[in-house]
């Protein structure tokens, strides 16, 4: 009887040990709130045009994509696969631009977007171009920009202010300037007002005030983690924002950023995959149930097997992404600008759907 004891908890020992040995071999995982994908995989380019004038900025709900422009550099830098085209077809219409002040000629000053150091093969002029061509194609929508001074300004002049700059070459230009939303002073106005126009979210200092201040938003963008296992603390962040946004979105606008970096690399924070691949495995955490059954309740258990009446599974990582497209399924109330890296087209259109209530 003791030998058959013995051998029973030999197996069962051997089967936690595999269990573990064998954690990282998870499934290949896919989900519609992640895509890493250069091609347009939903296209929504008039879902703002079939809702009511009158409805107020901070009810839309709106996606929109953090560090837009950063396709190049490798996955420390890369929070995007889709150009800025794609993105506007898919149904993005929150941007997050980064703005490096630059001169290549004594009368030639401009932006250069990057993130961080890392030059993104695009000017601010390129993205101004293929939002113009788009919001000429598309009159019922509106484009709200973040514009944000980033990186180290390149032989600019101690007098040559980034407003400067943005003024002349962009706000002023006669190619552009009828596209800018000018209802100046207005914090929260109606999507009437701002249709076939880009609504700047103003984040550089000025004596004159462009569009709308950024920080007129109640924003979450805890972006730093320390290592992979800050990720669950990040979506603690997530879901508190959405369940403010949803109680409180009527007349507040809430910015909610899924992204995260540092410590840990952007297509991780958003999917919780061992790659960056659409359907890549799932990272496992190092954590397993039974031991650590009540840690990290949102994160899945994976590879499960059953000895003695008890499930052992690897607890695995999920991305916010994901996780923000499966809580979003089992609710309908507003979110506000949900920012992500690599939306997948469910997490969009999750976030789109829930305009629904103001159609016309």
């Amino acid at each position: 009887m003791r030998d058959e004891m013995t051998g029973a908890l030999q197996r069962v020992a051997m089967g936690l040990i595999l269990s573990l040995s064998f954690a990282s071999v998870s499934l290949a995982h896919e989900s519609p709130g992640y895509a890493h994908d250069s091609r347009v995989l939903t296209r929504n380019p008039d879902w703002m045009g079939k809702l009511k004038d009158d409805v107020k900025l901070s009810q839309l709900s709106i996606p929109g994509t953090h560090d837009t422009m950063s396709r190049f550099g490798g996955p420390i830098v890369e929070t995007q696969t889709l150009t800025l085209a794609g993105q506007l077809e898919s149904g993005i219409r929150v941007f997050d631009m980064r703005c490096r002040h630059v001169r290549y000629n004594p009368d030639h000053y401009t932006f250069a977007m990057v993130h961080g150091s890392v030059h993104q093969n695009a000017f601010f002029d390129d993205v101004l171009n293929d939002t113009v061509r788009f919001l000429k194609a598309h009159k019922g929508e509106t484009v709200l920009m973040r514009i944000v001074p980033a990186g180290t300004p390149e032989n600019i002049p101690p007098w040559r202010t980034f407003e400067m700059t943005f003024y002349t070459r962009y706000w002023n230009n006669p190619a552009w300037k009828e596209y800018f939303w000018q209802g100046t002073g207005q914090l929260n106005p109606t999507l009437g007002q701002m249709r076939g126009k880009i609504v700047v979210l103003q984040q550089f200092d000025s004596p004159k005030a462009y569009g709308i201040p950024y920080t007129s938003f109640e924003i979450q963008d805890e972006y730093r983690l320390r290592t992979n296992s800050d990720l669950y603390d990040k979506w603690m962040h997530v879901l508190t924002y959405i369940r403010r946004a949803n109680a409180f979105s009527q007349d507040r606008k809430f910015m909610n950023y899924l992204s995260g970096s540092t410590g840990a690399l952007p297509y991780f924070v958003a999917s919780g995959h061992s790659n960056p691949a659409t359907g890549a495995p799932r990272l496992p955490t190092g954590l397993t149930t039974p031991g650590w059954r009540n840690t990290w309740l949102d994160f899945p258990r994976v590879n499960c097997w059953r000895a003695f009446w008890t499930n052992f599974c690897t607890i695995a990582f999920e991305g916010t992404n994901i996780l923000t497209y499966e809580h979003l399924r089992n609710n309908n109330r507003p979110v506000g600008v949900i920012m992500s890296d690599f939306p997948g087209p469910g997490l969009i259109a999750e976030v789109i759907v829930r305009n629904d209530r103001y159609r016309k």
